[in-house]
């Protein structure tokens, strides 16, 4: 897991914003060092020019986008794929804010591109200073945020749900999630719960790209892992109990376990008072009567994929 604050142009974002676009093709002159850890799901915040408080000293975070996809386009490619998504109303506009910020002065003959979506803007700049965190003034590019500690993302998103979302992006979408902050705050809690249970870089489980695949309702994979899906509606976290295990019983024995320590690790986190997580194991066993009867005892549900 990891969430990026970056340095962006005011101008850009303000374009962004006032159309209410929840997608945007977030630019990097192709000189700039490369992001070593950013994953798909991934958040970057929008660190904004002309936020500037204390003499001009710290900049706001006035948003955030949940990172996609990244090429590598010409500005052409750029224009003609993603139009005014770019940041701006023309491709000659376009041009003159890459030829500023590139070191050399001119656009290049390629740029790198990030695909955001479910870009969310806030009504009220969140200051890093707020929530204990030091970003030097002088920050030229960005900064991983989670080196200031693993629960800063969660910070910022329960501070910008107090003042909530833009109300001019909210005005001019009228699809756009109220609860947004609240879903976003909760499945980096769960995701960050997870990690410390289920193995991050275990690969993704066959099972569960089944379950996604014939799942009509919205699920997702939890941040950071592809050992668990997540639905919002109702909250449900979806584990998997795969059939390749020499020992079933002593597979489902550990799986039960970790949904344990789960359960009683967000106890302690009071986004969960309100909101009940339904545990469901998918499983490719066979369970017995014993064992589903067992499991219905323990509040926890089984499908079989």
């Amino acid at each position: 897991m990891a969430s990026i604050a970056y340095v962006t142009d005011r101008k850009m974002i303000e374009f962004h914003r006032a159309y209410g676009n929840q997608m945007m093709n977030f630019w990097r002159p192709s000189s700039m060092k490369q992001f070593s850890q950013f994953n798909p799901g991934d958040y970057l915040f929008f660190l904004a020019k002309g936020t500037e408080r204390f003499n001009g000293k710290e900049k706001g975070i006035v948003g955030y986008g949940k990172y996609n996809s990244a090429h590598t386009m010409s500005l052409r490619q750029m224009w003609n794929q993603y139009g005014t998504f770019n940041g701006y109303s023309s491709k000659d506009e376009l041009a003159e804010a890459i030829t500023k910020v590139n070191k050399n002065h001119e656009v290049g003959k390629s740029i790198h591109c990030l695909l955001l979506t479910d870009v969310v803007f806030f009504q009220a700049p969140v200051y890093p200073s707020e929530i204990g965190i030091v970003i030097p003034p002088n920050l030229e590019s960005y900064t991983y945020l989670d080196k200031f500690g693993v629960d800063s993302t969660v910070k910022i998103l329960q501070k910008a749900q107090k003042t909530g979302i833009d109300a001019w992006q909210s005005a001019m979408d009228h699809t756009l999630n109220k609860d947004i902050f609240k879903e976003d705050v909760i499945s980096h809690i769960l995701a960050k719960q997870i990690s410390q249970v289920i193995d991050p870089t275990k690969p993704a489980s066959k099972i569960l790209k089944r379950f996604m695949t014939n799942m009509p309702e919205s699920v997702e994979y939890i941040k950071g892992s592809k050992q668990a899906l997540l639905k919002q509606m109702p909250l449900t976290l979806y584990l998997p109990l795969e059939s390749n295990s020499k020992n079933k019983d002593q597979a489902l024995f550990e799986l039960i376990g970790k949904i344990s320590v789960l359960k009683e690790s967000l106890k302690h986190e009071s986004e969960f008072e309100k909101s009940d997580v339904i545990y469901c194991i998918i499983s490719e066993i066979k369970l017995s009567a014993e064992w589903l009867k067992r499991l219905e005892q323990i509040d926890i549900q089984v499908i079989e994929g």
